[in-house]
This record gives C-alpha cells, sequence and structure tokens, in this order.
C-alpha cells in the first residue's frame, strides 16, 4: 500500500493552513477504522 493518498491530503491541509485538521486526521481515521465507523453522515 503506498502512502500516496496521505501525502497528498498533509500537503494541501498544510496549503489550505488547516494545522488543527492535519494534527488530528490520523488519531480520528484509526478511531474509525477501529469501530467500523465510515466517513458518511446518517
Amino acid at each position: 500500500m503506498t502512502d500516496t493518498p496521505q501525502l497528498l491530503l498533509a500537503h494541501h491541509l498544510k496549503a489550505l493552513r488547516l494545522p488543527t485538521f492535519l494534527r488530528e486526521y490520523d488519531k480520528v481515521a484509526r478511531q474509525c477504522s477501529t469501530e467500523g465507523v465510515d466517513h458518511r453522515l446518517r
């Protein structure tokens, strides 16, 4: 598996000056993966 999507996300979040999103994204993504939650709202 490549890290390309994560690298692109990090690049864009830095460019958009969203440091909190950049800092918290990985933690929340891992938590959602563990809990089986997807990105869609219900």
